[in-house]
């Protein structure tokens, strides 16, 4: 995961593209706290670290959601996609109580259980599992090699 992260980053740098940094650890305890609190979830630990590497990412119409970011408190660029802020939005609309959404494209989800597990790529609208992955860590790879 670090090498696309690196990748991304780069191409960002080129294009003049805002990047978001590093998650520190009181960020993602932060957020794991939160997590736990309002949706009784847990954050998976292959997304910590992609958090301590880049604390959010918008590239390519691909977005992984960072750890405290809201629409009153953006990042970098206007980025607003924290991934407790993103999830109570989710949970506005009915059907996406059962999981966790991790990021989004234009078309899918990236999710994973509540418990942390299982993460699946689904369609936004109808919620249908489009692709499973063995590991969050494999699914931020694939995400990500499939926007460079």
């Amino acid at each position: 995961m670090q090498v696309e992260i690196e990748q991304v980053e780069t191409d960002q740098v080129t294009h003049g593209e805002a990047r978001q940094g590093a998650a520190s650890a009181e960020q993602i305890a932060a957020t794991r706290a939160e997590l736990r609190a309002r949706f009784s979830a847990t954050l998976p630990d292959d997304y910590a670290t992609f958090l301590s590497r880049t604390n959010g990412l918008a590239y390519n119409g691909l977005v992984l959601y960072g750890t405290s970011q809201n629409a009153d408190k953006p990042g970098p660029g206007g980025f607003w996609q924290g991934l407790v802020a993103a999830n109570a939005q989710w949970r506005d609309g009915p059907g996406h109580e059962s999981y966790i959404v991790l990021g989004e494209t234009d078309m899918d989800l990236f999710t994973v259980a509540p418990d942390g597990t299982g993460p699946v790529l689904r369609d936004k609208v109808s919620s249908d599992v489009n692709e499973l992955f063995e590991t969050v860590a494999q699914g931020l790879e694939s995400l990500l090699q499939r926007r460079l």
